[in-house]
């Protein structure tokens, strides 16, 4: 059975990427096992999920209160990512390290030297847009991260999630790989109902994802309701107190997120272009609302907004508050749009799914180490 090793600087359980790739390789044949970083020091220290096997590390306590901000700890993952893997071949012989985004890339090229293993680097994220919001000129971010260097001496693959970070990516990396965030579509479309307006957003919610002016938008609708899922700060649920049409659900396990997205009829991801990262991103939601056959609200002028025009899956919006309750007033008297963009949505599902990835990445793998 060949043996693949993921590092990962999150704790796994809430990557529905990784996740999905390390379930489809166990699924195919592969034995896989997790180094992931526990920032949040309260999961498991070791845990199966779905045959995977997950190792967290905790950096020492003493450095995670003394050291303020997440970037200088990345250092210390990456040593203690490094020693796990080592010490963890000395039983388990694994034969590919697969890492994920730049902080996993410096020990994935350790172990490459030191081992001999194939190294794949997944790039979920461009690192550089991420850091100081792409500011810095990409010579400088080259400087700091030394990504170019570390690509073109070790890596073997390099896969990444969409068009624009392939463009990213070509001049580091003669061959690019595409492996998107497609997810399992339900297996019958149903046609949504759309007396009320029913949207959703699962994810993050910082400042430039338009979730403020989402709200905003909607809570004085009497037609609408906005159910939103995810991690958020004190003062937004503040924001969302008493409001009747405004549901917030916490955390929820990433098994329940297209159950949420099927209950909804359109899906929220208006993300602000001015910002490097969620300009090219090809976000989770997007694949979510083809998976359920939902119609999508994206950003104008990000490349998820002009995927969804180009399919005619959905509506691509400014980040502005009058625009929004226009659109919703305009899906209010066509309903029949709503019903529209959804069938298109889960008709583009034949091409954009999880079988269809997982295959490609399962014939990456064998074609990088050979038959299962």
């Amino acid at each position: 059975m060949k043996k693949v090793l993921m590092l990962l600087n999150n704790h796994y359980s809430h990557d529905p990427r990784v996740t999905a790739e390390a379930e489809s390789l166990i699924k195919y044949g592969f034995e896989v096992k997790v180094i992931a970083w526990d920032k949040k020091r309260k999961y498991l220290p070791h845990e199966i999920i779905n045959n995977v096997e997950v190792i967290r590390i905790r950096i020492p306590k003493i450095l995670d209160k003394l050291i303020p901000f997440e970037l200088l700890k990345v250092p210390i993952w990456q040593v203690m990512a490094y020693k796990k893997a080592m010490e963890l071949y000395k039983h388990w012989k694994f034969e590919v390290v697969h890492v994920h985004d730049w902080p996993d890339l410096p020990p994935g090229s350790w172990l490459k030297k030191k081992l001999k293993v194939k190294l794949l680097y997944d790039s979920h994220e461009v690192w550089t847009y991420m850091f100081i919001g792409g500011k810095l000129p990409r010579i400088i971010s080259e400087f700091l991260f030394k990504e170019r260097y570390l690509i073109s001496k070790y890596v073997d693959v390099l896969i990444t999630v969409g068009k624009e970070y392939k463009r990213y990516f070509l001049p580091l990396f003669p061959k690019v790989i595409i492996i998107t965030n497609s997810k399992t579509r339900v297996q019958v479309w149903s046609r949504p109902k759309t007396k009320t307006l029913r949207l959703v957003y699962i994810g993050g919610f910082d400042s430039e994802r338009c979730l403020y002016e989402i709200t905003n938008a909607i809570k004085d609708l009497c037609y609408a309701e906005l159910i939103l899922a995810g991690a958020f700060p004190e003062h937004f649920k503040k924001l969302i107190s008493k409001r009747d049409n405004i549901k917030y659900l916490g955390i929820i396990p990433k098994e329940l997120v297209l159950e949420k997205t099927l209950f909804s009829n359109i899906v929220f991801y208006v993300f602000r272009d001015k910002v490097p990262l969620y300009k090219i991103g090809m976000p989770n939601k997007l694949f979510e609302a083809i998976a359920t056959g939902r119609m999508s609200l994206a950003g104008k002028n990000t490349d998820s907004g002009r995927f969804v025009e180009e399919y005619k899956i959905g509506i691509s919006i400014s980040c502005d508050k009058k625009e929004i309750k226009k659109v919703l007033g305009l899906l209010r008297e066509n309903p029949k749009l709503i019903i529209k963009f959804g069938r298109r949505a889960y008709k583009v599902g034949k091409k954009y799914n999880w079988n269809n990835e997982s295959k490609k990445l399962v014939g990456i793998y064998k074609k990088l180490i050979g038959g299962i």
